[in-house]
């Protein structure tokens, strides 16, 4: 066997860098003073490298779907990321608001606390107004004025021969533009009765009255109980009730809850899909 056989028959290794130092001296010596070995060699490079671009571009292609595959699951954990903080911070936010329900509660009892506490004393300064007057007539009237000093200015009693009854609704005291005192039958003013003229207020929920046994109660706050009754009106009509309170922590609660789950349902299809590439 001539050294051309050898070499070429070391060339395929010689290309694949599998040979002893040795062989690759005798290869490359040889190539160096034989043209055609080296045309030989040159060619099988050429092969060489077409067939290694050929099983490139294969594997290239083979991957590319792993890749996008590989790119989605990417993107699906950095979104799970994304709702493990929201989900945090939607914990956040459900325990501030629990707490402020808690602490609203708790404002709005004492406001309705407070409310009952107007009406029933309401109730009372018009229980104790009648029963003075059927008993005593008229200057039944000087011991209201004198017992709730601190609440009203004036009381007055008119009778409804004088004037026009009030509606059913004024069974129970309610607020009313004041009726003329000029037609009442007394007034009076911390335990003393008034003759010269009033002038009513204007506050449009500064006076009670009050229809029964055909009389007619009216009273007027002083101005500094004022505030308690304006306190009072506001809860009766405008107050936010118990479920209002409450729903923006039930609603964060919801949101919490469906943040949570979902989370939990994309991390674990994110782990089953990632046991299935590998």
């Amino acid at each position: 066997m001539n050294n051309c056989e050898i070499v070429k028959d070391l060339l395929p290794m010689y290309i694949d860098g599998l040979c002893s130092p040795t062989s690759n001296t005798l290869v490359e010596q040889h190539l160096s003073t034989c043209r055609q070995c080296k045309q030989t060699h040159t060619q099988m490079l050429a092969e060489f490298d077409l067939e290694q671009g050929e099983v490139y571009k294969i594997a290239m292609q083979q991957k590319q779907p792993f890749e996008k595959m590989n790119n989605i699951f990417k993107s699906f954990r950095t979104f799970s990321k994304i709702l493990k903080w929201m989900t945090v911070l939607a914990v956040f936010i459900t325990i501030i608001l629990i707490g402020k329900g808690y602490v609203d509660t708790g404002d709005l009892a004492n406001d309705f606390k407070h409310q009952e506490m107007i009406e029933q004393e309401q109730q009372n300064i018009m229980n104790s107004a009648f029963e003075n007057v059927v008993n005593t007539g008229t200057s039944g009237l000087q011991k209201v004025s004198n017992d709730y000093s601190n609440q009203i200015k004036y009381i007055a009693v008119f009778s409804t021969k004088e004037i026009e009854p009030l509606s059913d609704d004024y069974s129970k005291p309610k607020v009313i533009y004041p009726l003329p005192y000029e037609k009442s039958e007394a007034i009076y003013e911390n335990g003393q009765l008034i003759t010269e003229k009033i002038t009513p207020t204007d506050y449009d929920i500064g006076t009670m009255a009050m229809e029964k046994d055909g009389y007619i109660v009216q009273f007027e706050y002083t101005k500094h109980h004022l505030n308690e009754v304006e306190r009072a009106f506001q809860t009766k009509h405008y107050s936010r009730s118990y479920l209002q309170i409450w729903i923006p922590a039930l609603v964060a609660m919801l949101m919490t809850i469906c943040l949570y789950f979902l989370y939990r349902g994309i991390k674990n299809n994110n782990r089953k899909a990632q046991k299935l590439i590998e």
